[in-house]
């Protein structure tokens, strides 16, 4: 592996590391959310609080899959090791396009009990606590295995037609309508799949505005959907976490005690 390629990765990897533990988000950032037809649009990978996350760069290991869906048709993307941003996109069809990243499975142990139930408790997931403290497992030591699956919707030419669809992700938040098409006073419904089925009563987390702290939590409805606010043409940031048993062989294989699913997407209304 080239130098350059070794020193992106090392950076990247130890960005990640030592942001998890504080539940930083994961998202994709569009240079505008009303692209022109034709034209590359810059689409930035970033992790961080208060939606002004730092810029990482395409890392191939990192992205299991990265993919446009354009007018019902998927297609993959593919960068080089350290290019910023981390894609560089072509939109033809002047409708809603929907831009996917999964990232690999990665790890981060809690050494404190403290720091695991300050975690917990800020995204909604005190379920986890119980086994601990009911002694069958460790309070010390907490491994979790953890993979993020990120989207962003954009509207070519700023043309309504379209929504967001499912592309089939592990867990994946999913517009019920064109941003651009709501009216100033309308809520956005957002629906939560897990494994392609409605997930209910999870925390989905809001922000709106870019350096802005997240506006609220709010739980989603036996439907998995979660009704967004109207404040203002935003960008919104909407986030949600799910923490199960170990599932992914390599969450059981490390000895992982927790495995979790991270939602993001980002989309714009109409100023």
């Amino acid at each position: 592996m080239p130098r350059p390629v070794l020193f992106f990765t090392a950076l990247f990897f130890i960005a990640m590391a030592n942001t998890t533990a504080m539940a930083h988000e994961y998202y994709l950032m569009p240079e505008t959310f009303a692209p022109k037809s034709n034209t590359e649009l810059p689409v930035r990978h970033r992790l961080g609080q208060l939606f002004k996350g730092n810029e990482l760069p395409w890392i191939t290991k990192w992205n299991i899959r990265s993919e446009v869906w354009e007018d019902g048709k998927m297609r993959k993307e593919k960068r080089i090791d350290g290019d910023k941003p981390a894609l560089n996109i072509k939109l033809t069809s002047p409708r809603l396009a929907t831009i996917v990243h999964q990232s690999n499975v990665d790890f981060i142990t809690f050494k404190t009990w403290e720091k695991f139930q300050k975690y917990v408790t800020k995204e909604g997931m005190t379920h986890s606590l119980a086994p601990s403290i009911a002694g069958t497992k460790p309070k010390t030591g907490l491994k979790e295995a953890y993979s993020r699956f990120a989207k962003t919707i954009v509207n070519v030419d700023g043309d309504t037609k379209g929504k967001d669809i499912a592309t089939g992700l592990k867990i994946e938040l999913i517009a019920q309508a064109n941003p651009l098409a709501l009216g100033n006073n309308d809520p956005m419904p957002v629906q939560v799949l897990y494994n392609g089925k409605p997930l209910a009563g999870v925390s989905v987390k809001v922000f709106i505005g870019v350096g802005t702290e997240f506006a609220y939590h709010t739980p989603t409805d036996k439907e998995g959907i979660a009704m967004i606010k109207p404040a203002g043409p935003g960008p919104y940031l909407i986030n949600a976490i799910h923490m199960t048993e170990p599932q992914s062989e390599i969450a059981k294989s490390k000895g992982a005690h927790w495995e979790s699913f991270w939602a993001s997407l980002t989309f714009k209304r109409k100023e």
